[in-house]
């Protein structure tokens, strides 16, 4: 287990950073709740986004006064350009990461998985040898040779990411449970 936790303590899921963001802003906003009504608006837009390769915004942290500029009149449409610094959490997975995760979907070309907003798949061919042709259509599960291990919907494995690709609005993952200390970790109904 000292190589699974070592690898996992390797790699930083969470990050806290700066990003900009930039608003137009109608004049009736001008005024004295004008700083509230940017922090609500950056809040609205982007908490919960994917933001590309920077992540999934999991929540803004802090919107300092100074970190707002004074904004450019646009001639031809009365709005502001505002561009605002703010700080959130981000996810953000890497290639080789261990994460645990919660199966979605079961079928018989593997399962899905969710971790947060983040979407994985694992292949019948990235699970242990005993699981690869132990897909039950009956009860939508896969069952290992010996039938000690059972994934199915609402059951939680620890995988291994193998690739993560990057949209403007998604980020998904391939992950395997072949590996030395993966797999289920918990058959109980998450989410009931």
């Amino acid at each position: 287990p000292a190589a699974v936790v070592a690898a996992a303590e390797a790699m930083v899921f969470f990050f806290k950073t700066d990003l900009e963001y930039t608003m137009h802003l109608a004049p009736q906003y001008f005024g004295p709740r004008m700083r509230t009504f940017i922090r609500d608006e950056i809040v609205r837009n982007v908490e919960g986004k994917c933001l590309g390769r920077d992540g999934y915004v999991i929540a803004v942290m802090e919107l300092k006064t100074e970190d707002i500029d004074t904004g450019v009149v646009e001639y031809d449409t009365g709005m502001v350009s505002v561009s605002a610094t703010y700080s959130a959490i981000l996810l953000r997975p890497f290639k080789n990461e261990v994460i645990d995760a919660v199966v979605t979907q079961v079928n018989e070309i593997g399962f899905f998985a969710d971790a947060g907003p983040l979407a994985i798949f694992v292949s019948r061919h990235a699970m242990p040898p005993d699981l690869q042709e132990g897909y039950d259509a009956d009860v939508d599960s896969w069952i290992s040779d010996d039938r000690e291990v059972e994934i199915k919907q609402r059951c939680v494995v620890r995988l291994k990411l193998l690739g993560v690709t990057c949209d403007a609005n998604e980020i998904t993952a391939v992950g395997t449970i072949k590996d030395d200390y993966l797999g289920l970790i918990s058959m109980g109904q998450i989410g009931r």
